[in-house]
């Protein structure tokens, strides 16, 4: 190819940025397109496990995240007697450097990654480039594109990596589906600005409310918030689940010292789904992130795993184009889609279900501190994380800069 050792990436988000963070660190130009006219500020996924924290700290952007994060030591199961079984991450310090959750908002972590594909010499991102073919060359692959004006470019890529959702064109083009359920039942998301902790003196910082029936509500405290997650019943009304005469109704019958109303920041209704694309992709195009998988929330698990796809798929795209053997890149992520399909999807699967005598089982775990560690060992992902020694990534001064690509315009 004309320009060999290049990688196109579709999409800017968490995902999208971390394989090209790995890849432009490897000194492996890449190209990163993202539709939108910028990064995404929406609220997603704000849950980051310990392994992907040490990916962080290979990444340099570990102290930064610390400083805006909250960290969640204590995950607290609850009914009206009080707690019930509580884990401290504490049990962890043998397992990893950073034995919490880190809560903070993707949004947060998305602008550091984009300065380091930007100041690498090896990455270029592009906004407002959305994907419109891919064509399959001897050595690799042509990405057609077209700009925020209409006009349509092409360039030639070895490998393409579909990081662009749960709606991935990549995988369209790729004429691949997503296959699995729509969980049955929604939730509905409020997020407060209230001092929750002050109400709940002690409330760990990720805790389940159960009543007697075993119905429940999730709180997660956030920087500056607390994200309240309430079960909706079947054949609910939309319009009247927000009103606050019923959501405030809900919680009170889990947690009556709650103030009369809580100071919304936002709300929102959601489902879940556990899905999986029919194929890894091809030998030159690959599908990571949500365009891969798709798991329910809980948890926290899905974009973790997405982040670890970009670090085992970023680092064997590299490995594949230092070497001249490309089924180097194909092999991994052949791999990381039997990950999701053998431990992400029914490790989360499992945490909707629950299941005949699951309470019972949480209070035997954390009753034992060695119990306990094993699950915490399995709800932070360390089981099934990849090996995070890899490299240190940090810049690498032989590397010549990266060439400017110069897209050619169709007529």
């Amino acid at each position: 190819m004309a320009d060999a050792a290049r990688v196109t990436v579709i999409g800017a988000g968490p995902v999208g940025l971390a394989i090209a963070v790995v890849l432009s660190r490897r000194g492996t130009d890449c190209l990163l397109l993202e539709k939108r006219a910028g990064l995404s500020t929406a609220s997603k996924a704000s849950t980051f496990h310990p392994p992907t924290l040490e990916i962080f700290e290979k990444f340099g952007v570990l102290g930064p995240m610390l400083e805006k994060g909250r960290k969640a030591t204590h995950i607290q199961y609850r009914d009206p007697d009080g707690v019930f079984a509580e884990f401290d991450h504490a049990l962890l310090e043998a397992d990893t450097p950073y034995p919490f959750r880190l809560h903070l908002e993707q949004s947060a972590i998305t602008p550091l990654m984009a300065d380091i594909v930007r100041g690498s010499g090896h990455g270029e991102i592009r906004f407002g480039a959305e994907l419109q073919s891919l064509e399959t060359l001897e050595d690799g692959v042509r990405v057609g594109w077209s700009d925020a004006d209409g006009a349509v470019h092409h360039h030639d890529s070895d490998f393409v990596v579909g990081a662009d959702g749960a709606s991935s064109t990549v995988r369209d083009l790729l004429g691949l589906e997503l296959e699995g359920i729509h969980y049955p039942g929604r939730v509905l998301r409020l997020v407060s600005t209230d001092p929750i902790e002050d109400y709940l003196p002690g409330i760990g910082q990720i805790s389940y409310i159960f009543d007697r029936d075993n119905r429940s509500v999730s709180l997660l405290q956030m920087p500056d918030c607390w994200r309240l997650i309430i079960r909706l019943p079947a054949g609910f009304d939309e319009d009247e689940v927000v009103r606050p005469e019923w959501y405030m109704a809900e919680l009170h019958h889990f947690l009556p010292m709650l103030p009369e109303r809580l100071t919304l920041r936002s709300h929102d209704i959601y489902g879940a789904r556990k899905m999986l694309a029919s194929c890894h992709g091809n030998d030159r195009v690959f599908l990571i992130g949500d365009a891969l998988h798709l798991t329910n929330t809980r948890g926290g698990m899905n974009m973790n795993c997405g982040i670890h796809d970009a670090w085992v798929l970023g680092h064997a795209i590299a490995d594949a184009l230092e070497s001249g053997q490309p089924g180097l890149a194909e092999a991994a992520a052949i791999a990381r889609r039997h990950v999701a399909e053998e431990e992400l999807l029914p490790r989360t699967d499992r945490n909707v279900a629950g299941g005949p005598g699951w309470l019972d089982e949480v209070r035997r775990r954390a009753a034992s501190p060695e119990n306990a560690r094993e699950m915490l060992v399995r709800t932070t992902m360390l089981d099934m994380a990849p090996p995070r020694n890899a490299q240190n990534l940090q810049p690498d001064a032989r590397k010549a800069p990266a060439q400017t690509i110069q897209p050619e315009t169709a007529k």
